[in-house]
């Protein structure tokens, strides 16, 4: 039998019981706007028994109150009924539903989502900080990358650095987004828009009270943040994201682990900076 395995909901190469209750992009969405204390550092994104045996811990922890307790096993549920029906009965009110939600997001969320392919200059007088991540978990490795270019998509100046540690791909991003923000905290920027896939990350630091099962995450944020007069932050596709993503990948994909900071670009990339600048 011929069949898609594939997650339907955001297209991960394969669906698993763990990543449709917990690691799905929609899964997580879910848990972060609930009530539910989660595991610092997020649900594992490999073990179902782990994190089942997160939430069954909350049964004893006396600081939860009963109807959190009660929650939780109706959140996972209904994750499996709308997964369910998706799949096998194409339900066209849940997509209706994401047609909203969609469009009340672009109301109201303050943060600007960039959905074309080419990278975009920032705002005149500002700078932008592309950042790219790179997760490699047989080897316990993190790349990581940032671009800072001007209006005119000069490049001013770039980083790779290599981290080991992060448990899993979303401690990984947070590590190094913040390794970023340092980075231009210490460099005495004072007008940065920062620049990446970090959809869940940027939200939870423009809207906290929204997001309660990320207010380490964007606590953490706003604390780098509060070295930088003026900021934003910019969700961007990968494709938007080349050259950050290309940096952070020579860690891992190259072994390429020494730390370094330099203006202008890196002279393997010229072409693609070269391209990216050229219709600006």
């Amino acid at each position: 039998m011929k069949i898609d395995k594939r997650c339907q909901t955001c297209g991960a190469e394969v669906e698993s019981i763990n990543h449709l209750l917990f690691d799905c992009s929609f899964a997580r969405l879910v848990w972060a706007n609930s009530n539910i204390p989660h595991p610092r550092g997020g649900y594992d994104p490999d073990s179902v028994y782990a994190n089942f045996n997160s939430l069954l811990a909350l049964n004893d922890n006396r600081r939860v109150d009963a109807d959190r307790k009660r929650k939780w096993p109706w959140i996972l549920w209904h994750l499996w009924k709308r997964r369910n029906e998706v799949n096998f009965q194409g339900d066209a009110s849940w997509f209706a539903a994401q047609t909203v939600e969609e469009e009340w997001q672009r109301k109201e969320n303050p943060i600007k989502t960039t959905t074309k392919k080419n990278w975009t200059p920032p705002e005149q007088g500002w700078n932008k900080c592309n950042i790219g991540v790179e997760y490699d978990r047989s080897i316990g490795l993190v790349g990581g990358g940032w671009v800072l270019r001007n209006e005119r998509g000069v490049v001013l100046c770039h980083s790779r650095r290599a981290f080991s540690g992060c448990r899993n791909k979303e401690e990984a991003k947070l590590t190094v987004v913040l390794w970023a923000m340092e980075s231009m905290s210490s460099q005495r920027q004072t007008r940065v828009t920062f620049a990446g896939d970090f959809s869940e990350l940027f939200r939870a630091a423009m809207r906290p009270e929204a997001w309660p099962s990320f207010l380490f995450q964007s606590g953490c944020i706003g604390r780098e943040l509060e070295g930088i007069e003026e900021w934003k932050l910019e969700v961007v596709t990968r494709e938007a994201n080349r050259a950050a993503y290309f940096i952070a990948q020579s860690v891992t994909k190259l072994g390429l682990v020494n730390s370094y900071v330099a203006r202008g670009h890196p002279d393997w990339l010229f072409e693609l900076f070269v391209n990216e600048s050229r219709f600006l």
